[in-house]
């Protein structure tokens, strides 16, 4: 068989599996976005049905009890499967259906109700008699335990009828496609053979595949000029990949260290929500309200840096230090993790007075944040004791917890930087960029972290900044 009958077939063979795996991708893809869709659909009627449920044990019209009896939840499932294309069920936490909106069979299988009688929402999908059913359960809870749930039908017939019209489109497409390319590639093939035969030597030469590898060809013809054109590409293309890795490697280490540090002041506004719900006088709750303002602030400027940094393409960490008091910050600190500290039953200490140094505010503030975080996440304490102390050029804050500590040959892992966190410890609540972030910030501000540790004996870490406006952040700025 020749060069061309096997470029040919070759070609033949790689547009008919490449056709072969469109259509499996698009029929999977389609299929898999219409039943996220329509699970999106459902679950979003459920916050609205939950609502109006709620509202109506609420406004006392029904009780609760009630509310999932035989009595009322056919007329409420009736109720809200009003105008809609999906059938309404009610079912009590003894997984028993209720109530229901059509007098269609009740699907015998009931694990999505299992799911959610557990506390979780469960979509699943059923066949039966050729007809395909979509359901999703979802539990409602009262007064801190689930009372029953809703549990929506909805014929996926519609799908069905949408992917059968895209496989006969995509099918008659990838006919015509096929026999376009068939003719072009044989076309194709028998014009290229004719000036290819110059260029074989010289292909062997760089079978390799490397794109250093150079063609010579002598020729100064159209053979020559696509050798000569090769060979700049080549050698351009091999330097644009190399800057491009370099380019992405800074900005992913870039947008892995901002995005951790959306995780403080989420998790301070989720604890001062939390709080309120549970204080009696005006004052606790108005003083609650003022850290979720500024922690939701501070969150809004993170993300409006981000925003900036993306748009004039640079990735580097701004410091602006100016003169502070470094206890005032401490005792701001501690009072935005107060109630994450509280959820997790840590006590603080602190000694040492105030006294200012230079340092960015904000950017100290995410290194304590960071710092307090790990201990409440890994090191298991109970207590944290913080002692600042001044020297005649710098301050110290020095902050200690007593958890079960880290292994001395674990230490230097701690820092690595992020395009090295396989060697990382990374666990689902954390992507170990923590330190790294921490240890770049204080060396940007003219200070420096240190970090010591014993098994069973605590965790200890240090901050030094210096009372001198550090050089870097002039230059920086």
């Amino acid at each position: 068989m020749g060069l061309r009958n096997k470029m040919f077939l070759q070609h033949a063979v790689t547009i008919v599996l490449l056709l072969a795996a469109m259509y499996i991708v698009a029929n999977y893809t389609l299929n898999k976005s219409m039943i996220e869709r329509d699970t999106q659909t459902l679950s979003q009627y459920f916050a609205l049905h939950r609502i109006e449920a709620l509202k109506i044990v609420g406004d006392k019209k029904i009780s609760m009890n009630q509310l999932f009896s035989g009595t009322y939840a056919p007329f409420i499932a009736s109720h809200l499967a009003a105008n809609s294309n999906f059938q309404v069920q009610l079912f009590a936490p003894d997984e028993t259906i209720v109530g229901s909106s059509s007098d269609k069979d009740n699907l015998l299988k009931r694990d999505d109700i299992k799911a959610a009688l557990q506390g979780q929402s469960a979509a699943v999908i059923t066949e039966r008699e050729g007809m395909q059913t979509l359901i999703y359960s979802a539990p409602i809870w009262y007064e801190g335990k689930i009372v029953g749930g809703f549990r929506y039908l909805l014929d996926l017939s519609q799908n069905v009828e949408t992917l059968n019209r895209m496989r006969i489109w995509f099918t008659g497409a990838a006919v015509g496609c096929l026999i376009l390319s068939l003719l072009a590639s044989y076309s194709f093939a028998s014009f290229l053979m004719r000036p290819l035969h110059a260029l074989q030597r010289a292909l062997k030469r760089v079978s390799v595949g490397d794109f250093s590898s150079k063609i010579e060809v002598n020729t100064k013809d159209e053979i020559g000029e696509l050798a000569d054109s090769f060979n700049r590409m080549s050698h351009a293309l091999q330097h644009h990949i190399e800057l491009l890795h370099y380019e992405q490697g800074k900005q992913k280490a870039f947008y892995d260290n901002i995005t951790h540090e959306f995780k403080t002041p989420l998790t301070s506004v989720i604890g001062f929500s939390e709080l309120i719900s549970k204080m009696q006088r005006i004052e606790d709750i108005q003083e609650c309200n003022q850290y979720i303002r500024k922690e939701s602030s501070r969150l809004l400027n993170m993300v409006e840096e981000l925003l900036q940094t993306s748009l004039k393409g640079d990735e580097a960490w701004r410091i602006r230090p100016e003169k502070a008091d470094l206890g005032a910050l401490i005792a701001d600190s501690l009072r935005i993790m107060k109630p994450t500290l509280a959820k997790s039953m840590i006590s603080t200490t602190v000694k040492g007075s105030h006294f200012e140094v230079y340092l960015d505010p904000k950017r100290t503030q995410q290194v304590l944040f960071n710092i307090i975080d790990n201990a409440i996440r890994h090191s298991e304490c109970t207590h944290l004791h913080i002692e600042l102390k001044e020297q005649e050029r710098s301050g110290t804050i020095t902050i200690t917890d007593n958890g079960k500590g880290v292994l001395e040959q674990d230490l230097p892992k701690l820092f690595l930087p992020s395009e090295e966190k396989q060697d990382r410890v990374i666990s689902k609540e954390s992507h170990g960029l923590g330190l790294p972030l921490c240890k770049q910030l204080m060396e940007l501000q003219g200070g420096e972290l240190t970090l010591s540790s014993r098994p069973g004996k605590g965790t200890e870490v240090q901050l030094v900044f210096s009372k001198d406006l550090p050089m870097k952040a002039l230059l920086q700025n």
